[in-house]
């Protein structure tokens, strides 16, 4: 079985993002991924190199964060700044952007002194800001990164990686809407990128018929990259051990009854 799609090149190395540190697994350029560099490209470089905002948003397990982790270990290695919060509110942000920005001492308890520090250290220096889990941000903490941005010293280009909810919590606030410049929205591998990709991510998958791939994916895996992650972890585990089994649609079965208990493998 054969498809009139490109097969997809893996991506240059790069530090392992793989889900599970996935033995063998390799990092795939895919349509959303090759369309996220340019973007990238575009958000670094707008307004003459001061930067600019976009957002990726989509349903969890698509690859939003590995793409544009990803690219900008390639485009902006040594001025990016990755923060994922443990909280929403602008306590955690302030906190996480001292400690990110290596400033002097513990976070300032007053807020306002705090921000003053970071937007200082942020001054002059190009500079990407990327925020993942974005969808759990509170106002305040919007508020802070429209303002760390609109700051006439910093050159700063802010990425926002979000769930499918981070569309509307950005939409229903307007100042930090009208100034994004891309929005770019993932969504899960079609049936013929399943087919593409997926032979070519893990060698296990190599020599497997493409009606099998295309069999687990619509059992399973429905063009999530996480869910292929799990799957292929726990299938390589099964045949990398003692006793080895060979692949067969029985063991995948089993595999895949791991990943959901309530999966009965006699409805398949």
């Amino acid at each position: 079985m054969t498809t009139d799609t490109p097969q997809p090149e893996p991506a240059a190395p790069a530090r392992d993002y793989h889900y599970l540190g996935l033995a063998g697994a390799r990092t795939m350029l895919t349509r959303a991924s090759e369309e996220t560099y340019a973007n990238l490209v575009t958000t670094l470089n707008a307004d003459h190199g001061n930067g600019a905002i976009m957002c990726v948003h989509g349903g969890v397990g698509l690859g939003k964060t590995f793409a544009v982790g990803l690219h900008l270990d390639e485009l902006a290695p040594q001025n990016t700044i990755r923060v994922k919060l443990s909280s929403s509110r602008i306590q955690a942000l302030r906190e996480t952007l001292h400690k990110k920005l290596d400033l002097p001492g513990d976070p300032p308890a007053n807020g306002a002194r705090s921000e003053a520090m970071i937007k200082k250290a942020l001054a002059g220096t190009p500079r990407a800001l990327v925020v993942d889990e974005a969808q759990w941000l509170e106002t305040r903490a919007f508020e802070f990164i429209r303002e760390l941005w609109d700051d006439e010293d910093t050159r700063l280009a802010v990425v926002l990686v979000g769930a499918e909810s981070c569309y509307q919590k950005i939409k229903n606030r307007p100042a930090l809407d009208s100034r994004i410049l891309i929005w770019q929205r993932y969504k899960p591998l079609t049936p013929t990128e399943v087919l593409t990709v997926i032979p070519h991510y893990h060698p296990m998958w190599a020599d497997t018929p493409l009606d099998d791939i295309s069999w687990v994916d619509d059992l399973a895996c429905h063009g999530n990259f996480r869910q292929w992650a799990k799957a292929t972890y726990l299938l390589h585990q099964a045949m990398t051990n003692p006793p080895q089994p060979e692949y067969s649609r029985d063991l995948v079965r089993a595999v895949l009854s791991r990943i959901d208990p309530t999966w009965r493998p006699s409805e398949t």
